[in-house]
């Protein structure tokens, strides 16, 4: 019999991460039930909230928490509980209720906190209190899952080597992409956004978040290096970075990019469909290196080719795809924007993924060995 999971808690139903997790399960059979506290709907959409709204999201769990564990009580026997992301908050609480209730407890760790405030955006201090405290709470919060849900073996790695966890108790589960993200996305032509179709200059994109770890400046470096070759680089996105993007588009070499600030979620697929390129992520980051980010799935399953940096959690996919995923050392805009040109050169030589390829970059295989390894004797 498949073993059964409870998604429980105050995750965000925003991140394509939650959805796509909580729906691969779903499709395998194994997921019991959703017991969901909403909490984050009204924060901005940043991988570090601001402590206002941190603070409220609490209050909204404090308050939802009581009748979620009323359900959880009363929610099929043996079931294990999945928190999923942002679930490391909760964590220190459900993770005792869940062993007094004879349940495994499976966290999604996904992104690492240490790493992403302390490490990529530094935020704090390294040597200082609080990065202690962020560090001890993470490491005692991983403590108290059975099973830590990674998206790349490389995360894998990393928490394993970071807090001194068996590498043993980490399960990769791939992002994957949403179903919208689907080559038939060439219907919308996305012309309110990016212009006719009769303009035939080809067009490089970017989309994200404007922070560290996408590398922004590499890739505004690599423009301007482009500028006057007819290509147009569109950057849709805001962030940390956007005083370093605004600074570029008020300068005189501001027209190497057209920046968009924001394109609603079920557009995407449009936008990506007009591009002939499409970037991921260059910065040189150790946490850059161990992700194989959303929007590369999102990419690859529209039909568009990609050039993202090599790295151990991407190269595998590179070799295995080399007419539609290429790569170019970190942190080096030369390099980008010469496989940018060669790319687009050779356009006839950059092919989209066979449906069978995609298929195996779905989150579906991972879930499925989630439920075997809770119930070996399915």
């Amino acid at each position: 019999m498949t073993a059964k999971i409870i998604a429980f808690g105050g995750y965000d139903k925003r991140k394509p991460r939650v959805r796509l997790l909580i729906e691969a399960l779903r499709r395998q059979g194994g997921l019991a039930e959703e017991i969901h506290v909403s909490a984050w709907e009204d924060v901005p959409q940043t991988n570090i909230p601001s402590r206002m709204a941190l603070v409220k999201v609490l209050a909204k769990l404090v308050f939802g928490y009581p009748r979620a564990l009323w359900r959880l009580f009363r929610s099929p026997k043996g079931a294990a509980l999945l928190l999923p992301y942002p679930g490391i908050i909760e964590i220190l609480l459900v993770g005792p209720i869940a062993r007094l209730m004879g349940r495994d407890v499976v966290l999604d760790a996904f992104l690492p906190i240490y790493d992403t405030i302390v490490v990529d955006r530094a935020l704090v201090n390294a040597d200082g209190l609080i990065a202690k405290l962020i560090w001890r709470f993470e490491r005692s919060a991983l403590e108290q899952a059975d099973v830590i849900l990674v998206d790349t073996d490389s995360h894998g790695d990393y928490f394993s080597r970071e807090f001194g966890l068996r590498r043993a108790r980490f399960e990769t589960v791939l992002v994957g992409a949403e179903e919208h993200f689907a080559p038939d996305a060439a219907q919308d032509k996305a012309e309110d956004i990016l212009g006719p179709q009769d303009d035939e200059r080809p067009i490089v994109l970017f989309y994200g978040q404007l922070i560290p770890l996408h590398g922004v400046p590499t890739i505004i470096e690599a423009a301007k290096l482009s500028q006057g070759k007819s290509a147009r680089w569109v950057m849709i996105g805001r962030g940390q970075l956007e005083p370093v993007m605004r600074e570029t588009i008020g300068s005189e070499s501001g027209s190497a990019i057209e920046w968009i600030e924001w394109v609603d979620y079920e557009r995407l697929p449009a936008v990506i469909a007009r591009a002939d390129i499409c970037l991921g992520v260059f910065s040189a980051s150790d946490k850059a290196a161990r992700v194989i980010p959303n929007k590369l799935f999102q990419q690859l399953a529209v039909g568009k080719p990609v050039i993202t940096r090599e790295s151990p959690a991407v190269d595998t996919l590179a070799r295995e795809f080399p007419a539609t995923l290429r790569t170019v050392p970190a942190d080096d805009p030369n390099a980008l924007a010469e496989a940018v040109e060669h790319a687009l050169a050779d356009r006839g030589g950059m092919a989209a993924l066979p449906q069978a390829s995609l298929r195996k970059l779905s989150p579906d295989a991972g879930a499925a060995r989630l439920l075997v390894r809770l119930d070996p004797g399915s």
